[in-house]
């Protein structure tokens, strides 16, 4: 560890010489680029002087280097009070003393996290703040060095994130304490906020007065302003260069220390939810400048971004892309509640020999016997629901996930269904305790479960993929038939095993629902035999059920709609290989349209289970997230996997 420490600072070191190198070179073309501005400026404005004033280019030398390098050194002055003064410039509120105490059973909760990643870390636990008045979910870490070191946390990842999640993105802050990242930051601001004061100097003389008057030099102060951004982009620049590589290796750092890679994946997905709901804004004025401390960025611009691509970073982390996750507020969990799962220790994994992970993962009554674990009587079926969903976190193992998918699959009371099962699950020895926990599981968990076990799958070899879609082939088609949910849940059993890159389709003007109106109606009338039942019965089995028609009002209400015509189950592949066609940007207008003209339609405008199903199963096919009136049906269970 010693070692690895000094190769980290001398590393530290070697990057901040590169930093202060590449000022120097920047203060040399700002100072060579206001000189030129100013000259030009200064002949326009008075052509019938001969040369230059005395000192005229040592002057203007003199006053960038005073503005930079002053503006440098007075930043790092207040930067002296460590994390804790950045921490407090960003708005934040000290859960520790003798800046502040924990308010709530959120904030009691990151204390606790901070505490055991500081253990795995084997570092000092640093001040832990709250960013009350942010809730996008984000979190920083600042300081010179461990001793003034801080780690802030928004209140809308305490609010939005599960306890795997938040220990994944406190991991990822602490990567930055103990790599020395942040050190480089800090001096980073500094750097910055001087870059920026010939801009902000210029901006100065062109703001007019109290009584609207503006400064004779108006000219001077427009010139300053335009060479000054080169300032601001300079700055912006230096941070994308020494700020975006550093976020993969904390990314990886935070798989490391939690042993767990669904945490930070399951944080960033969340993150992706509300940057596609544009809920990732901030209330605070100094978010730009302390941008490249935050977990994620909003910059959208490739070159100043200081982090990469959150879909860049999802995929490193998971092996293949993920859709995003609904970023839903949670409710409050008490810490110390007999059920919480603290995070364990680095050194409490080095017990279990590395070829038992399965046994290390199974509850040790279905190891040995093959049958659930005992629940007292007295708790009800949500607390038995808690600890099934505790244990299904923890299944990797390949017999696992197969009786998992298959048991999921089996429709209730099909005794053919039933005995196909046994047969393929004959040689799994859990396969009655896996069956078991899925039987505690309530109907909104077990869409989520099915969804997770197939993703864990999707990263094995292309024969345990083949093998586990050919024995559901044969449970499936036990009865000889399939219903239209049927149908769609093996579409996107296919989809999710496929491991194909996830494709989102650039807007080319022929591939929006308008051109695409056939596929369309298609896949809508298909639909309305979940959605509208009584659509393939009787008379009305020519007619455009209720949903059908709804969804066409709404999608084609200034242009013709297609004729209706019966769904035609055949053709269900070929509609769902057109409507895939439709651009990132008309997806979820199609599936929003769906959703909303099916709670016009339902009583309280709350979607039937079989329509909820329906929905997240299209979406899964069409790689986007859940609208919130079907993802608010589900528990999502994608967290706390090793």
């Amino acid at each position: 560890m010693a070692m690895r420490f000094r190769e980290h600072q001398e590393a530290a070191q070697t990057t901040t010489r590169r930093l202060l190198l590449l000022f120097a070179g920047v203060l040399v073309l700002l100072v060579l680029a206001v000189n030129g501005v100013l000259a030009l400026i200064y002949r326009f404005t008075f052509p019938w002087i001969p040369g230059y004033p005395r000192f005229f280019f040592e002057t203007n030398t003199a006053l960038v280097l005073l503005f930079v390098l002053g503006g440098c050194w007075f930043e790092m002055l207040r930067l002296r009070a460590g994390g804790v003064h950045v921490a407090q410039l960003a708005g934040g509120r000290g859960l520790r003393e003798p800046h502040g105490q924990p308010q709530d059973l959120y904030e009691k909760r990151l204390l606790n996290v901070v505490d055991e990643v500081a253990i795995a870390c084997n570092v000092k636990p640093p001040q832990v703040f709250v960013l009350p008045r942010e809730d996008a979910i984000n979190a920083f870490a600042a300081g010179w060095d461990l001793d003034d070191a801080v780690i802030a946390v928004t209140r809308g990842a305490l609010e939005r994130l599960t306890r795997d999640e938040l220990q994944g993105v406190v991991a990822h802050e602490f990567s930055h304490l103990v790599h020395g990242d942040t050190r480089l930051n800090m001096r980073l601001v500094g750097l910055v906020w001087g870059l920026q004061m010939v801009y902000n100097f210029g901006h100065s003389l062109v703001e007019p007065d109290e009584v609207g008057r503006r400064s004779p030099g108006l000219l001077f102060g427009l010139g300053l302003m335009a060479v000054g951004s080169l300032g601001w982009i300079a700055g912006r620049l230096l941070k994308a260069g020494v700020s975006r590589q550093r976020e993969f290796l904390a990314d990886a750092s935070a798989v490391k220390y939690t042993r767990s890679s669904t945490g930070i994946g399951g944080a960033l997905r969340k993150i992706a939810d509300q940057a596609w709901r544009r809920q990732d804004g901030w209330h605070n004025a100094h978010a730009e400048s302390l941008s490249h401390l935050f977990f994620v960025s909003r910059l959208r611009w490739a070159w100043f971004a200081t982090h990469p691509p959150l879909a860049e970073r999802i995929r490193r982390i998971y092996g293949y892309p993920a859709g995003p996750l609904p970023a839903r507020v949670l409710p409050a969990e008490d810490d110390a509640a007999p059920d919480t799962q603290p995070m364990l220790p680095a050194l409490a994994f080095a017990a279990v020999p590395a070829g038992d992970a399965r046994a290390a993962s199974a509850p040790p009554a279905a190891a040995a016997a093959g049958a659930a674990a005992p629940v007292p009587a007295e708790d009800g079926p949500l607390a038995r629901e808690r600890e099934a969903l505790a244990r299904i976190r923890r299944w990797q193992g390949p017999g696992e996930r197969k009786a998992a998918v298959l048991t999921l699959l089996m429709s209730p009371g099909n005794e053919r269904e039933q005995k196909a099962w046994e047969v393929e699950t004959a040689d799994i020895p859990v396969a009655a305790a896996v069956r078991a926990d899925i039987a505690a599981l309530t109907h909104a968990a077990r869409l989520p479960v099915l969804e997770l076990m197939l993703r864990r799958t999707a990263q094995r070899p292309v024969a345990e993929r083949r093998a586990l879609l050919e024995a559901a082939r044969r449970m499936m088609g036990a009865d000889g038939h399939a219903s239209p949910l049927d149908r769609l849940l093996w579409l996107a059993m296919r989809h999710l095993l496929s491991g194909r890159p996830v494709e989102q389709p650039i807007a080319t003007g022929k591939n929006d629902i308008a051109h695409l109106s056939q596929e369309v109606a298609a896949l809508t009338a298909f639909l309305a035999r979940i959605i509208d039942p009584a659509s393939t019965e009787g008379p009305r089995a020519d007619q455009a059920p209720l949903w059908y028609r709804a969804v066409m009002r709404a999608l084609f209400a200034d242009r013709p709609a297609p004729a209706w015509r019966a769904p035609d189950a055949d053709a269900l592949v070929a509609a769902l290989d057109g409507v895939a066609a439709l651009s990132a940007m008309q997806r979820p207008v199609l599936l929003r349209t769906w959703v909303e003209a099916a709670q016009q339609l339902a009583p309280g405008g709350r979607l039937s289970e079989a329509a909820a199903d329906a929905f997240r199963l299209v979406a899964l096919l069409l790689d986007i997230p859940s609208p919130r009136a079907v993802a608010d049906r589900y528990i999502e269970v994608e967290v706390g996997a090793s």
